[in-house]
């Protein structure tokens, strides 16, 4: 089926996800190395896209959560970790331009993150190569002016 102003990259399935989830719901999108199938009730594959990729064209039209204190989590990256890459500034940046503000970025500890990852709605299993790139979203409401 194909619909008007839909981003291709926005599978029906992943449509379904977000109009199914409710406020407070959260979607993980997870890296190539996250046991996404083995913690997903839902499970929705993008293989060959990346979550840099996928994340404007997800948030465009995903409300994030404005009432807690971090409607986004992400992996803290271990201090002995040779990781030298910028996840956390490129989602940054992408969070902050979709949603018109500044969104609050928390860290969790691995297992931590793969405890809240396994309660979450869905999960996003990409073709993503960067380390620490699992980020996890709150859903928020649609307030009067956002809806389209």
């Amino acid at each position: 089926m194909i619909l008007k102003h839909i981003n291709p990259l926005i599978s029906a399935e992943l449509m379904t996800i977000m109009m199914q989830m409710g406020h407070g719901d959260e979607i993980v999108f997870a890296d190539r190395n996250f046991p996404a199938a083995s913690l997903a009730d839902r499970l929705i594959c993008y293989n060959g896209v990346t979550i840099t990729q996928l994340l404007p064209a997800f948030l465009y039209h995903f409300p994030i959560d404005y009432v807690v204190e971090h409607p986004v989590h992400m992996m803290r990256i271990p201090v002995d970790s040779d990781y030298k890459g910028n996840v956390i500034g490129e989602y940054q940046t992408i969070l902050d331009s979709a949603h018109g503000a500044n969104v609050s970025i928390g860290l969790l500890d691995r297992q931590a993150f793969y405890d809240s990852a396994s309660r979450a709605f869905a999960i996003v299993a990409t073709s993503e190569s960067a380390r620490f790139a699992n980020i996890i979203i709150r859903k928020g409401i649609v307030r009067i002016g956002e809806e389209g």
